[in-house]
């Protein structure tokens, strides 16, 4: 036992050093989107192409699905004083995003939602006031409010909430609608929520 001990401290005193580990280069960056998220980007950007919805759509884009755009097959109607429609589905709710003719026709709408604004008070507990605000993204600077209206389809009336924002140095604006008790469980929290996090 007094040998093979000392043997094996004389061993490791002489052996040769081990050759370093060949080094493994580090992973490429990768993005930070995942697979589906890219191609959803691929997918809807061609709805956006040539309009001047890119700054207020770009946090969307990975996120929605189904969107039309004005002007094409079975596309959405554009109202009076619009210049595209885009119109698109996340999770259960209406995304659409307008490029109006100009900065007053933009305005014109907005003051439709801001009445809106007012019966939200009474359809929608818990709405927030109107403000002038950033995007969380920080990508666009423009007017933020949530309204609610009374939609009848097919003999049935329902609640629908939706929130507005707009960026200020464009004619453009988004905005989210959704049924207020099955599609948000009568809370503006949901619908908050996705904003906080695409726009």
């Amino acid at each position: 036992m007094l040998f093979g001990t000392g043997g094996y401290f004389a061993g490791r005193a002489t052996a040769p050093e081990a050759a370093a580990e060949p080094s493994t280069p580090a992973p490429a960056p990768s993005s930070p989107l995942g697979v589906f998220e890219q191609n959803q980007v691929a997918v809807n950007q061609p709805d956006f192409a040539g309009s001047s919805l890119t700054a207020i759509s770009e946090g969307w884009l990975p996120y929605l699905s189904t969107c039309s755009r004005s002007g094409t097959p079975g596309g959405p109607k554009v109202n009076a004083g619009e210049k595209v429609r885009v119109r698109c589905t996340l999770d259960g709710m209406s995304a659409i995003f307008v490029e109006y003719e100009s900065v007053a026709e933009r305005d014109k709408a907005r003051v439709k939602a801001m009445g809106q604004a007012v019966d939200a008070r009474t359809l929608t507990p818990g709405v927030a006031p109107a403000a002038e605000r950033p995007t969380p993204s920080g990508r666009t600077t423009g007017n933020y409010l949530e309204y609610a209206f009374r939609l009848t389809e097919g003999g049935t009336t329902r609640t629908v909430s939706g929130m507005w924002w707009d960026d200020a140095q464009a004619p453009v604006a988004g905005y989210l609608l959704a049924y207020w008790k099955e599609g948000l469980g009568e809370k503006w929290e949901p619908m908050r929520d996705l904003w906080s996090r695409y726009a």
